[in-house]
Order: structure tokens, then sequence, then C-alpha cells
């Protein structure tokens, strides 16, 4: 049965050959309320404009945690009240979109763009003008555009740094984060192909170590109890033993000491069966991309702690 791991290099050399890299940077909006002073009522229509901006100017539009994100801050310039009845409020307020770097904390780049709103209170004229937002406004796609080519020329020379530091992250068994601080690498990237190699040697150990905590959660259940219902815990354990793990032999003849010992039919073999068939259809599809789900999820998890207001 062909491995996945083993097929990822090749498969990355053939993309490379086969196909052109994109050339844009996903990114994801993320705004803080608290201090962004936009109502909690259109922080989510604004947000909405702003991944449509990200998706019009040729970024990937995402939902996961991206090393950079489109914030924004918005603020009153001026406002004017017409007598009568009722009183209609004229607001120009300013919006200021920021890309920021997750992980250094810091302010990238920044555009201001001027709006108007009217309403019959103050509140609704300043509404009115972040609504004023145009997904389509050729200079804020300008912006995303210019920012995203500064992005890949950040990604151009630090790639070396990111490898770094990812080795470093998996030196303490820190994997996940690893992977997550090198799935934030663009395809676009000119040291993507060094990226998926450093990926592809972390994944592997990730995937042991994984499989090295099941198998002793497994052993150590079944040599305390050697029954049906230690059998059917351990089994839980064995059943997360990646067939790619270098473990995956042992957690075999430890199943094959069970099921021996054990001789009632018990529902964690037909899961094993389950699951195998289940692997063995991933390892036709599954593709370059196993490395970067795992640190996805773990940006994911892990949102609060990246995302955070810097002004």
């Amino acid at each position: 049965m062909k491995k996945i791991l083993f097929a990822l290099a090749s498969l990355a050399f053939a993309a490379a050959l086969n196909a052109q890299a994109p050339t844009a940077v996903p990114m994801t909006v993320n705004i803080y309320e608290e201090s962004s002073n936009i109502p909690a009522g259109t922080a989510e229509m604004l947000a909405t404009r702003m991944k449509a901006a990200i998706a019009n100017s040729g970024m990937g539009a995402t939902e996961d945690v991206t090393q950079f994100y489109l914030t924004a801050k918005s603020s009153l310039l001026e406002k004017h009240i017409i007598p009568g009845t009722p009183a209609k409020y004229f607001n120009t307020s300013e919006l200021t979109l920021f890309v920021v770097d997750a992980f250094a904390q810091r302010e990238f780049t920044s555009f201001t763009v001027e709006l108007k709103g009217v309403g019959n209170s103050e509140q609704q004229a300043y509404t009115g003008s972040l609504k004023d937002f145009k997904a389509s406004n050729p200079k804020v796609l300008a912006y995303l555009k210019d920012s995203n080519k500064k992005i890949l020329d950040y990604y151009d020379s630090q790639y070396p740094t990111i490898i770094t530091e990812a080795n470093s992250l998996a030196l303490v068994k820190k994997y996940e984060e690893a992977l997550f601080r090198l799935s934030a690498v663009p395809q676009a990237c000119k040291g993507y192909q060094d990226v998926i190699t450093v990926a592809t040697q972390i994944f592997q150990k990730y995937l042991d170590d994984q499989s090295f905590k099941a198998l002793a959660k497994a052993r150590a259940i079944w040599n305390a109890g050697q029954d049906s219902a230690a059998a059917a815990e351990a089994g839980v354990y064995l059943a997360q033993i990646d067939p790619n793990s270098k473990y995956y032999q042992d957690a075999v003849a430890l199943n094959d000491e069970i099921k021996a010992r054990v001789k009632s039919d018990i529902d964690y073999y037909r899961k094993l069966e389950a699951r195998d068939a289940a692997w063995a259809h991933e390892e036709k599809t599954q593709s370059i991309e196993a490395w970067r789900q795992v640190g996805i999820a773990y940006g994911n998890n892990q949102k609060s702690q990246y995302y955070k207001t810097i002004w």
C-alpha cells in the first residue's frame, strides 16, 4: 500500500513542474468591536464587505487563521445637523484598514478611506457612513493588491527564518505550532518547495509522536485489564495510530495479542476495519495538503492568541 508521506515530495515536485503557483495570499478579516469604534451591529456587515474586497482584489479570502489579517478602525471627522422634523444628521467618517502581521503583532500596511452617511440620529448617520464602504472601491482594491505584493516580498525574504523557527518548535515537540507557521507560507513564495520539504519531515515526527502516545495508552490499558473491556478501551487508542507511523507495526502486534486473548467479537475490530478502509481511500485522494491541515487546525484553535488589538 502506497504511503502518503513518501509521496508528498514527489507530488510537490510534480505540481511545481506542471502548474504555475498562484500569486494570491490567503487573508482573513478580524474586527475588534471594543477598540475599532465600529458598532456591534455594523461590524459583521463591514467584515463581510471587507472579505468581498479581498476576493475582488484577487487575494484569497479565507475563514482560517492567517499570519496576515485585515482589520479596521473608524473615527468621526465631521457631523452636521439640519434642523427639522425630524432633524437630519450628516456624518463624515474615515475608515482605516490595517493589514496586521499576527505573528509579529505589528501593523504591516494601512489605508484610509473617507465615508459619508445620513440619518435621523447621530448613531444612524454614523452607521450609514460605514455602510458607504464598498467592496468594489478601486482605491481599496489597489491597496489590497499592493499589500498582497508586499506580503509575498516578505515571505520571499523571510522563509528561511520561518523554516528555522519551525525546526526549533519541532525540537521541543511543538509540531502543530511548527506546521502552523509553515502553513502560513503561500504557494507563490519562491521558497515554497523548501517549506514543503521541512513540513514533510516535521509532519512525520508529528505522526510518530501521536502514534507513540496512543500506543503507550493502549498498552497500559491492556496490561492493566487483559479482558474484553480492556480490549475495547485499548482498541480506541490503537485505532488512532496512523499506518504511516513507525509505530504501526507495534500497534498491529499488540492488536494481534489482544485478539488472541479476547476471542469475543467487540466493536473495536469492526471500527478497525472501517478505519483501514477509510485510510485506503484517503491514500488515493490525499495530497500535499495533509500537513497543512494539521497546522491550520492548530491556528484556528489559537485565534485569540494571535489576533489581538494592536492599537
